[in-house]
C-alpha cells in the first residue's frame, strides 16, 4: 500500500516534500507516493540497533547515508523526474520505495481533465440532442432540451466505462 507524502514545506520561494520514515526491522512505511519535480526531504528515525538499519543506499540519485542509532537522520532529495527510487539498507535486507506521481496522476490535473471531459461532453450532447430533434423535424423546445439530457446521460455513461477501463490498475 502506497502512503502520501506527509505534508509539504515552504522553502524561500518553493515547497518541498517531508517523509517521515521510522527504521525499526524495516522501513515503516516502505511504499510512499511523492510528486514529480518538488524536492524530496526525509527524515529517518533509527528505531535500532541493527547493523542492518545504520546505512540506507539510495538508486536515484546515487547517494548513500549512514544513520545514527536512536537519532533522526535527514536525507534531501534533488526534484525527481523519474518514475521511482527505491532505497535499501547496506545489506539489501530492508526495502522502501518513492513512487513518482506524474502531474497527470495528481489530484488537481485529473480534476481539470474530468471537468474539460464533461464539458466536451455535454457540447456533444447539446449539438447531438439539436441534430437529433431537428432531424426529426421537432420544434417544440421542451423536446429539444430532452432529447439533449438524453444524449448527454448516454455519454456521461460511456465515458465513466471508458475511463475506468483505461484506468491502471494498482497492486497493493
Amino acid at each position: 500500500m502506497l502512503k502520501p507524502a506527509a505534508r509539504l514545506e515552504r522553502v524561500g520561494d518553493g515547497v518541498r516534500q517531508v517523509i517521515e520514515i521510522v527504521v525499526s526491522d524495516g522501513y515503516h512505511p516502505a511504499h510512499i507516493e511523492a510528486r514529480t519535480g518538488v524536492p524530496i526531504r526525509i527524515v529517518f528515525m533509527r528505531r535500532d540497533d541493527h547493523a542492518c538499519s545504520d546505512r540506507v543506499v539510495f538508486s536515484e540519485p546515487r547517494l548513500e547515508r549512514r544513520l545514527a542509532p536512536h537519532a533522526t537522520t535527514i536525507v534531501d532529495l534533488p526534484p525527481v523526474h523519474g518514475r521511482e527510487i527505491r532505497f535499501t539498507c547496506g545489506m539489501g535486507r530492508y526495502r522502501g520505495r518513492i513512487q513518482i506521481l506524474s502531474p497527470q496522476a495528481s489530484g488537481t490535473g485529473a480534476r481539470i481533465r474530468g471537468i474539460a471531459a464533461l464539458a466536451r461532453a455535454a457540447a456533444v450532447a447539446v449539438a447531438a440532442g439539436l441534430w437529433l430533434v431537428l432531424a426529426a423535424g421537432a420544434t417544440n423546445p421542451e423536446r429539444v432540451v430532452l432529447a439533449a439530457v438524453a444524449v448527454a446521460a448516454v455519454l456521461g455513461v460511456l465515458a465513466t466505462r471508458r475511463r475506468a477501463a483505461a484506468r491502471p490498475h494498482r497492486r497493493p
